[in-house]
């Protein structure tokens, strides 16, 4: 028989039935039965109890959660008898917790999460039956708490098959520092992969544990935003290859909790525009160029000792390129000056390769096409004005190949002076329009202040990010001009960032 599940919008609830659906092999919500609910159940219930999830899992569902409870481990006791009422109590309160939905009850509370009718038993002692508590999901209060409930009743009253789904949510996550990564989109299957892609490592990894009788569960070596990344790319890479067609772009929501002594939550979210170009960099027409962006923002291995070896062979825990996505747009001049434009940040650490980037080595990594759709997905560019820069950087590449030479490169590309770039605009806007003897200027007036000013009067902000995509159209224009001229290109100490 189906399961009356569909998508909630609740985090907890959805990357929990997202984890049942991966552990049964499920691609929707729609799809599960009670056999994969009995399939979930039974797993949890022979695992949890042990090493290492009995310990892991407290960052979940906290020391008072039913697996955990030292009085129902059999283990603790010597005595028959003991043994027996332990293990009894212990099975009791498992079947509560993941079996409510195989018994048909009449209750009159409703689930907050789903709308069907709440579960019929108690999950607590100190809870009203069908009412979860912290030790249930995540993040709410203790049994003992009135404030912030309905009424002043503690918990909250939930489905049988919700209780479940939470009960599994901690295994479609990924182990993050001192806390879970649940990853939570509008797209349930985008959902459904991200749990699909923690659920198989944390299988693996439990796996090994338990053969070698280890007590803890081993974490991500990413750092939380470059795994999020890394993991969306790996989807849309297998999506691409699969052909599969999105009817829609997601945004996605990663939510970093612990709920142990220690309760803690922090959100990141990945907006609409971002996802969007994510999208679009893993196609073919910008995949190479994209991949080689990447890999070259990978954490370097440390080195220590007097001769510089490196300390060890680990996986690099920062991408600095996946990291910085979630700057966006906010800091989107900073990050098309150094992933774009290749402007080096000499003050970072040893082990950062930013240090280390050169737009004079790296010339060959400036690409156009890939920044003209950074701006109209990310900035949300109008094609008029983004036509505006590629046309003035036409121009100005011309003007650079034919009249202004090496200085005039230069010039541009190290001005920082707002006084000193209005001044040099204008007296290239003349020497452009001698160069074409009158038959056209370097802008017109509408042109100019589309790109350049607030008004009529002032200066944009953030007129420097516009000099620079000006600046990577030239550049991408100029590629054979450069290659016999590269000391054209300022040294990385004069375009530095500080």
């Amino acid at each position: 028989m189906s399961v009356q599940i569909t998508y909630t919008g609740h985090p907890f609830v959805d990357v929990g039935f997202a984890t049942i659906a991966a552990f049964t092999g499920r691609r929707r919500f729609a799809d599960l039965d009670e056999s994969d609910l009995q399939q979930i159940a039974d797993y949890i219930e022979a695992n949890y109890v042990r090493q290492p999830l009995r310990r892991f899992l407290t960052m979940a569902f906290t020391s008072n959660a039913w697996f955990a409870q030292s009085a129902f481990d059999p283990n603790r006791f010597d005595q028959p008898d003991k043994k027996a009422e332990a293990q009894q109590k212990r099975k009791y309160w498992a079947d509560r917790h993941l079996r409510q939905w195989m018994q048909s009850a009449s209750v009159m509370e409703t689930c907050l999460f789903t709308g069907l009718p709440a579960a019929a038993q108690a999950l607590s002692g100190k809870l009203q039956p069908g009412r979860v508590g912290r030790a249930q999901v995540p993040l709410l209060q203790g049994d003992d708490s009135i404030n912030f409930f309905i009424n002043g009743d503690p918990g909250l009253p939930m489905v049988p098959e919700a209780i479940l789904a939470v009960q599994a949510m901690p295994l479609g996550c990924a182990k993050v520092g001192g806390g879970l990564l649940a990853v939570h989109s509008d797209d349930e299957q985008l959902t459904i992969n991200f749990a699909k892609r923690f659920l198989e490592r944390n299988l693996k990894d439990i796996a090994k544990a338990q053969a070698a009788n280890e007590e803890k569960l081993p974490g991500s070596p990413r750092s939380l935003k470059t795994l999020l990344i890394e993991t969306l790319a790996e989807i849309i890479r297998r999506q691409m290859q699969e052909e599969v067609r999105r009817e829609r772009r997601p945004t996605v929501t990663a939510y970093s909790f612990n709920n142990g002594q220690s309760p803690s939550l922090e959100i990141y979210h990945l907006p609409l525009q971002i996802t969007s170009f994510l999208l679009a960099v893993h196609t073919p027409a910008y995949r190479a160029i994209w991949n080689e962006l990447v890999d070259r923002s990978w954490q370097r291995p440390a080195t220590s000792g007097k001769r510089g070896k490196a300390a060890g062979s680990s996986e690099p825990r920062i991408n600095y390129l996946y990291e910085d996505l979630f700057t966006l747009p906010a800091q989107a001049a900073r990050f098309v000056r150094i992933y774009f434009l290749r402007i080096p940040e000499l003050r970072q650490s040893d082990d950062d390769p930013r240090r280390d980037y050169s737009p004079r080595r790296e010339a060959d990594l400036v690409s156009w096409p890939l920044v003209e759709l950074f701006v109209q997905e990310v900035l949300l560019m109008t094609d008029d004005r983004v036509a505006k820069l590629k046309e003035l950087g036409d121009k100005l590449a011309d003007y650079t190949r034919n009249q202004g030479g090496k200085r005039f490169f230069r010039q541009f590309f190290t001005v920082q002076r707002s006084d000193h770039f209005l001044t040099l605009l204008n007296k290239t806007n003349i020497d452009y329009t001698r160069y074409r003897r009158g038959a056209e200027t370097l802008f017109d007036l509408d042109s100019f202040l589309a790109l350049f000013m607030e008004g009529e009067e002032v200066l944009r902000n953030d007129w420097r990010l516009m000099r620079d995509l000006v600046l990577i159209r030239m550049i991408e224009q100029l590629r054979d001009w450069i290659a016999d001229n590269a000391d054209a290109i300022p040294s990385e100490e004069e375009v530095a960032e500080g």
